[in-house]
């Protein structure tokens, strides 16, 4: 394991985009209990999270498999369902990333999410989305995330429909990488699943939504697209997966930024905030994900594929 952290920081500059981003969902934060994920690389789940095991800190490939649906090994049902009040907010502690947009949605589990994959069907709603803002700084919603992550805890937060009915849902949140998009297939997705239990809900039940495998086609123009083409003088960037089909958007949290904006994400309307607040309960873990270790060679953030607890 020595031999493969010192070969990936030793990566000339050419090659380090193709490591850039690799990471996962550290944590998954309610307004009572901070739950911890089970480190990709780790050889069991956590019996105390509800995020689903990935097992890799790479992207869901191919995206047009049944990995994109919540990443690579990480269809499996978690143990915990956890409680969330519809109408509240929830947070995605990433760490730090590179250039990209964020995306959720959730799909409802309708025996509950022990016996749900959502891998057919057009179960999957699209809840928040955001991408490129010429007008603020930083202009790409991940960059919210990694002006967090400088300090450790890069977060995007979203605030649960009041609308939804009590149930089992599960929350698929997700980073899109665009550091080789310019390629056939090089578009990375890193999807992170969540059970979640809404109480205190509404009546509003989901619309048909989309589906995972099958969203994403790797012709979608904000698939095939190079990053460098998306700038101030030429903003438009397509997210893909279609429009936000359910609530009113998100808010994206970051520890390192002390302003608030809001913005306007494809036809839809989301606000961002920064924050370094965290919840007050701590879930108890043995086996919590640390996140991918991070040096710097050639200017460049390498986010080194290794668990950072070996």
């Amino acid at each position: 394991m020595l031999f493969s952290k010192v070969k990936t920081l030793l990566l000339p500059l050419g090659l380090a985009t193709s490591v850039l981003g690799h990471g996962q969902v550290r944590y998954f934060i309610t307004s009572t209990t901070t739950y911890p994920a089970a480190d990709a690389y780790a050889a069991s789940p956590d019996p105390s999270s509800p995020i689903r095991k990935l097992d890799t800190y790479g992207p869901a490939a191919p995206f047009t498999g049944t990995a994109i649906t919540c990443g690579s090994g990480g269809n499996n049902a978690a143990a915990v369902v956890a409680p969330v009040a519809a109408g509240s907010v929830v947070t995605f502690d990433w760490g730090s990333w590179t250039s990209s947009p964020v995306m959720t949605y959730i799909a409802a589990c309708p025996s509950g999410c022990a016996s749900f994959k959502g891998e057919s069907g057009n179960v999957w709603v699209k809840i928040q989305q955001e991408g490129y803002v010429a007008s603020r700084t930083p202009p790409w919603a991940e960059q919210l995330i990694e002006q967090g992550g400088q300090s450790g805890h890069g977060k995007w937060s979203i605030t649960i429909p009041s609308t939804l009915p009590n149930g089992e849902y599960i929350l698929r949140h997700e980073i899109l990488g665009l550091h080789v998009a310019g390629e056939l297939n090089g578009a990375q997705f890193y999807p992170n699943c969540v059970q979640i239990k809404i109480t205190g809900g509404g009546n509003v039940a989901l619309p048909s939504g989309v589906a995972f495998p099958g969203a994403y086609q790797p012709n979608d123009p904000g698939i095939l697209i190079q990053l460098w083409t998306v700038s101030a003088t030429n903003p438009a960037y397509t997210i893909p997966g279609g429009p936000i089909l359910y609530g009113n958007g998100a808010v994206a949290t970051s520890a390192a930024n002390g302003s608030s904006s809001t913005s306007r994400a494809s036809s839809s309307t989301s606000s961002t905030r920064a924050s370094s607040a965290s919840s007050s309960t701590r879930a108890s873990s043995t086996s919590s994900a640390a996140g991918a270790g991070q040096t710097l060679y050639g200017q460049v953030r390498l986010i080194s594929h290794f668990s950072p607890n070996f």
